[in-house]
């Protein structure tokens, strides 16, 4: 039984727009990065502090971290859990060092989702919400794609004509009511 949805792929791509789709509370992750602008702590993120992600990693109360732009991110195990044990649906956006942790932790547990738009596409949206590190941020666009294929067991082309498509593809990881 899948209780994971795991969104992976590079920055740009549409994961967070994808997961919004599902119609299922997401899992959310803890960052040291200062929020972004309308993010909300507990909702987009939990913000911490490196060094308390390096703590909470260090007690176990993170299955990973990974370390981005000088900022860490790392993945809850006591929700992740929780989502098992009651057997419920998640969703949740990783890079590939989280999508292979979960796949050994969670195994069949998880669903692990690719999503990746043409990098020219992906530099465009980050744009045009403002990320002034557009071109930072995929400057390992085609390591993260390589990884992404190899990790996923299902991969979406979320390019813009594709749009519809993508859109009406993740819909159908919802439990029925």
């Amino acid at each position: 039984m899948t209780n994971i949805i795991a969104f992976l792929g590079p920055s740009g791509a549409g994961k967070s727009t994808l997961q919004g789709f599902l119609d299922i509370q997401p899992i959310v992750t803890w960052t040291s990065r200062l929020p972004r602008e309308g993010e909300i702590n507990g909702v987009n993120y939990h913000f911490t502090t490196n060094d308390t992600i390096m703590q909470m990693f260090e007690q176990g109360l993170l299955l990973e971290f990974t370390k981005y732009n000088g900022n860490l991110y790392g993945t809850p195990v006591a929700s992740l859990d929780e989502v098992i044990l009651k057997g419920l649906l998640g969703s949740i956006i990783v890079d590939c060092n989280g999508a292979s942790e979960l796949r050994k932790k969670y195994c069949e547990r998880v669903l692990l989702v690719g999503i990746y738009a043409p990098e020219e596409e992906c530099i465009a949206r980050l744009k045009k919400r403002g990320d002034a590190n557009a071109l930072l941020r995929v400057s390992t666009y085609h390591e993260e794609v390589q990884a992404m294929q190899k990790l996923a067991d299902i991969t979406i082309n979320n390019a813009k004509e594709n749009w519809n498509r993508s859109r009406k593809l993740v819909q159908l990881f919802k439990k029925p009511c």
